[in-house]
């Protein structure tokens, strides 16, 4: 076996065990050999590396009521570093900082003062840069790791915003800049493709899984084989612009009939909106459906959103479809109405389900990506921790 070999098989043995670790909350060194099938002198050689790196630490499983040894437990180090998530939308900024355990233990959800992504940029720089100041010296000796950033648009496999419909944005590179701003890596990704790799990461980890996410347009994030599809240089997921009408309204993309102009919530709230008299839409939600010519409505914007969907099974037949929005997702007799629409025989999934993520689906899959790719893994999975149930008492401004 040559240097390369020896080296290629080292590195792949580490993510196999810190992915078996991170699955696990927690195991003994006997556990995690068992558990992975490599030998114990093997794992003791990678978890005295993971020590030295300070990305592992060591604790006793307490007190047994049997005699002998009390078992050495493992589990990565969450108070050595952080990680950054950030979703750009149009209107706001939803930023979370989750520990190297993928907790997320501080939010930010700042209204975006300038539309031109250059202010957008110093907008993110200096609210930001404090943070990591002051949370550099709490997540020691590693601190900050890595930030994933979401945007509402193309992004090319090179990180590059190619154009957003929104704010207009194109052909720009903001990832050297914030390199150098954080001085750590900056990852910058579509917001449906980060909102699927969450929901994978801190849902339902299956290989499979696919999300379309519905609130001012609607994109499509695909997991296959526990990786996110790009496409050729990135583009894919634009499902938003599949055309269902070709003589249908314009889009801002050129094209006439796009699924988005029928089925985005954006456009169903927007005709709702013209029967809301007072209070905000989600109070008042239920009269609105209460009323007859809302009913015609909402069955309307649900024919369009089958229609999308049926596409997306006949073509891909995934295991799981999410949906993600903030009228579906408080709303689950939609799912089965929607799915009463798909009548053709072709259809073939599993499941179709609302998002337990939410509007916070970008930004923590950014923050989650962000924490993968510095322990250099192939999947990620906190599904056993549990953090979904207490995300709206986390501190933040």
């Amino acid at each position: 076996m040559n240097t390369g070999d020896a080296s290629y098989i080292k590195q792949m043995n580490r993510g196999i065990l810190l992915e078996e670790i991170i699955k696990n909350v927690s195991l003994s060194r006997s556990d995690l050999a068992r558990k992975t099938g490599l030998n114990k002198a093997t794992v003791s050689a990678q978890v005295r590396d993971f020590l030295n790196e300070n990305i592992v630490n060591e604790k006793s499983e307490g007190e047994l009521t049997t005699r002998g040894r009390k078992p050495i437990l493992l589990e990565i180090n969450a108070d050595a570093g952080y990680s950054i998530g950030i979703d750009i939308d149009e209107h706001f900024l939803k930023i979370f900082f989750t520990d190297l355990q993928g907790k997320p233990f501080y939010k930010m959800n700042l209204p975006v003062q300038n539309y031109k992504l250059d202010d957008v940029t110093n907008q993110l720089i200096q609210n930001i840069s404090t943070q990591i100041e002051k949370f550099n010296q709490i997540y020691k000796p590693i601190g900050l790791i890595g930030v994933g950033i979401g945007i509402h648009g193309i992004v090319n496999k090179d990180q590059e915003i190619i154009f957003t419909p929104k704010q207009q944005w194109s052909n720009i590179n903001i990832k050297d800049r914030l390199e150098v701003a954080f001085k750590t890596n900056v990852h910058i990704d579509n917001n449906a493709n980060l909102s699927v790799f969450a929901e994978q990461v801190y849902s339902e980890h299956i290989p499979d899984l696919f999300c379309v996410t519905l609130y001012s347009g609607i994109g499509l994030g695909i997991i296959n084989g526990n990786k996110i599809y790009q496409g050729h240089q990135g583009f894919a997921g634009e499902i938003g612009h599949m055309i269902i009408d070709p003589k249908g309204l314009a889009c801002s993309c050129g094209n006439t009939g796009c699924w988005e102009l029928y089925a985005s919530e954006k456009v169903l709230i927007s005709k709702l909106k013209g029967n809301l008299s007072v209070g905000t839409l989600s109070d008042n939600f239920e009269k609105l459906l209460g009323k007859e010519e809302n009913k015609e409505i909402v069955d309307e914007y649900l024919d369009y959103l089958a229609v999308g969907l049926n596409n997306i099974i006949n073509i891909f037949n995934p295991e799981k479809v999410i949906l993600n929005g903030m009228i579906i997702n408080g709303n689950t007799p939609f799912i089965s109405e929607v799915q009463e629409k798909l009548k053709s025989k072709m259809n073939n999934y599993r499941e179709i389900t609302s998002s337990r993520l939410g509007e916070n689906s970008c930004a923590l899959g950014g923050a989650a990506l962000a924490i993968k790719n510095y322990l250099g893994l192939n999947m990620i999975n906190y599904v056993e921790y549990d953090y979904l149930s207490n995300l709206d008492e986390i501190p933040g401004q």
